[in-house]
């Protein structure tokens, strides 16, 4: 029988319970703090997080990678203590969902409505954290734990295929039986434009209670179309879905940047 999980909220150690400021005092890094922006392409106002890992503002010559971090609500966190704590050279920028109890996941990432919120990254978001930081355009990652694992998947698809925006796509323990159709209609719509996609894709998936099995179905899928330049990375955890992002982030970032310094 097969498990369902698509949490409209991830109540578990990931939550931001710590007081900003004592936390931010305990990095090597630092925590530039929490702001805001009104989007006009969905209406929204989003908070958002920034961190600079500790060599930012000797190193003035250095483009930095950036790792994109959706439900920044509950993860920032989580990805902050592990890059900081490992000295890794990263700079991380976490997106709220929304106002606190809109529940704007259940819209802004899942199909279709992932396709407004796509242009709402692309258009003001992404432009307004790389006018004002140094990063390295070729060295960008797109981070979605459970529904925000879908439009993770989704922009793969939907990305420019000459110059994507984004390296690295990680998607955990997303709930890809959640419209099928639409997910499968975006791929074979991009592979019509380009039958090449120069990316890496890594899923994560949580056994038994989690997504595993659609995961898996998912991957099985993507691999029969055989695409070029596009590597896919899974790994499978025996924990609870709610746990999977601190399961699988040391490994994933492991891969990504290299281990600790």
């Amino acid at each position: 029988m097969t498990s369902l999980f698509g949490c409209g909220h991830l109540q578990n150690e990931n939550k931001n319970e710590v007081d900003e400021a004592v936390w931010g005092n305990s990095l090597k890094g630092e925590y530039v703090g929490k702001s805001i922006l009104k989007s006009q392409i969905t209406g929204i106002t989003y908070p958002y997080h920034i961190y600079l890992p500790s060599s930012y503002k000797q190193n003035i010559d250095k483009n930095y990678p950036i790792i994109y971090v959706l439900d920044g609500q509950w993860n920032f966190k989580t990805f902050v203590n592990n890059i900081d704590g490992k000295n890794r050279d990263v700079i991380v920028v976490a997106i709220e969902e929304g106002p606190e109890g809109s529940d704007r996941r259940t819209i802004d990432y899942r199909l279709p409505g992932a396709m407004t919120y796509l242009e709402f990254l692309r258009q003001e978001f992404l432009p307004l954290i790389e006018s004002t930081y140094r990063i390295d355009a070729n060295n960008r990652s797109f981070n979605g734990v459970s529904f925000s694992g879908i439009i993770t998947t989704a922009l793969l698809f939907l990305d420019d295929h000459q110059q994507p925006l984004f390296k690295n796509y990680i998607a955990y323990d997303a709930p890809y039986w959640d419209k099928p159709k639409l997910m499968q209609d975006l791929i074979e719509k991009r592979l019509q434009i380009d039958d090449r996609i120069n990316s890496n894709l890594y899923l994560t998936s949580a056994f038994p209670l989690g997504n595993h099995l659609v995961v898996m179905d998912f991957k099985e899928n993507l691999e029969q179309f055989d695409i070029p330049g596009l590597n896919i990375h899974h790994e499978w955890y025996m924990v609870h879905h709610n746990n999977i992002l601190s399961a699988s982030i040391e490994d994933t970032l492991e891969i990504i940047y290299g281990k600790n310094k």
